[in-house]
């Protein structure tokens, strides 16, 4: 009786390993379940509703102009990437720094004015060929951008501060232009 208790005891301990292993296994399985249930839901994913005071770090892409409100800052060197004088909306989009500076990352900006009537009468005027270098400044309601303007269609330019107050798109490019 004795040998089988002891086999009686063998099985049964091998058997209440397993039973037990199962059982501890089942409660570490139902505790990640419930605790992922009830975690807040802002802990475990991103909340499905925006907070209304949640800033975005960039401007949505709806191609809808943005009012500058940038701090006074020193002159920029740029260069003119392309001047649209006759849509309807002229737009200036500048790269800086140029090409003549070592830079890793070049800032892409088109710039153009919230309305029309804040536009200059005669933007055609406004001599900015690609490739032409400029600078850029900035004051606490615009963007002026260093630019040859042939005011009475004389060809003798003279250069001016022209203020922009919209910023149509802003892009980062990495390395050199070609």
């Amino acid at each position: 009786m004795h040998n089988s208790l002891h086999s009686y005891r063998g099985i049964n301990a091998r058997s209440t390993g397993k039973s037990r292993a199962r059982p501890g296994l089942l409660l570490v399985g139902m505790s990640v379940i419930v605790a992922y249930f009830a975690a807040p839901r802002p802990l475990l994913s991103q909340s499905e509703h925006k907070l209304q005071s949640e800033g975005s770090l960039l401007p949505a892409t709806t191609g809808e102009p943005l009012t500058i409100k940038p701090l006074d800052m020193q002159d920029i060197d740029c260069t003119v990437a392309q001047w649209r004088s006759t849509s309807t909306k002229p737009v200036l989009t500048l790269i800086c720094p140029p090409s003549t500076v070592f830079a890793p990352l070049r800032v892409l900006i088109k710039l153009s004015w919230m309305k029309t009537e804040d536009a200059p009468i005669n933007p055609e005027h406004i001599l900015a060929p690609a490739g032409t270098p400029t600078k850029i400044r900035t004051n606490k309601t615009a963007a002026l951008i260093w630019l040859q303007v042939d005011e009475k269609g004389k060809r003798e330019p003279r250069g001016t501060w022209i203020s922009f107050n919209a910023v149509v798109d802003v892009a980062l490019l990495s390395g050199r232009p070609k």
